[in-house]
């Protein structure tokens, strides 16, 4: 068995084969057999609770949310171009790849608008802790939702809790991901191909199971590194 020391090394060093797993489902109960990925973060990445709730309990700190843009996509009728009010900085994911994800995991169709959010979460003293991308559907959130995501640094897991709107989060993949456009703000080592303990989801409405938004969520790998001990 390897020792957690070890898999943290190979973690911070990752950058072999993607390490990306389907629904959690599919593949039992944690395990101490996945390179870089310790049980903690397999709790953190497969579990069903707000992200900033569990980077609160982990390091100790309220998380706020640092809003690295706001944009919106139409869906295009028929062969027309999507029309967008988004500026990707380079290495993030453009309209075009956000309105796959949309139509494919939110049944977003001709017409729809849909709501781009990038963000940053931050802890204490300005540390960022993770990332998020947000791609939600304007017509399946109740108004308030969708104009306090579009104008507010609220993140969305506590806006649509604190609104009464309750959902379930449906996995679709974990793992060590690419850590993107935001990796300089993850670690001062880590560039756009470095590896991070990341996932991908659906909130769903609980009521009748109709798609909201789907949020892709990277970790700064010190958020799983342990404490030191205190000397006794």
């Amino acid at each position: 068995m390897r020792s957690r020391a070890q898999r943290l090394r190979d973690r911070r060093g990752h950058r072999g084969a993607p390490q990306e797993f389907g629904p959690a489902g599919t593949f039992g109960g944690a395990t101490d057999d996945i390179d870089g990925l310790g049980r903690l973060e397999q709790l953190v990445l497969r579990g069903d609770g707000l992200t900033t709730t569990s980077l609160e309990i982990l390091t100790g700190h309220r998380i706020e949310v640092e809003v690295s843009g706001h944009w919106t996509i139409s869906v295009p009728h028929g062969s027309a171009a999507p029309t967008s009010t988004m500026h990707a900085e380079i290495g993030a994911p453009g309209v075009d790849e956000r309105l796959q994800v949309a139509q494919v995991e939110l049944d977003a169709g001709p017409g729809d608008e849909l709501l781009v959010r990038d963000v940053l979460l931050v802890g204490a003293f300005g540390a960022v802790h993770g990332a998020a991308e947000v791609v939600a559907r304007r017509a399946a959130l109740p108004d308030v939702v969708a104009h306090t995501l579009a104008t507010t640094d609220q993140p969305i897991g506590r806006l649509l809790r604190d609104s009464d709107v309750p959902v379930t989060r449906e996995l679709r993949r974990w793992g060590l991901l690419p850590a993107g456009a935001q990796a300089a703000r993850l670690g001062p080592d880590l560039v756009p191909s470095s590896r991070v303990p990341g996932r991908t989801y659906v909130m769903r409405m609980s009521s009748d199971g109709s798609p909201l938004a789907v949020l892709t969520e990277r970790f700064a790998p010190h958020v799983f590194v342990p404490a030191p001990r205190r000397a006794s």
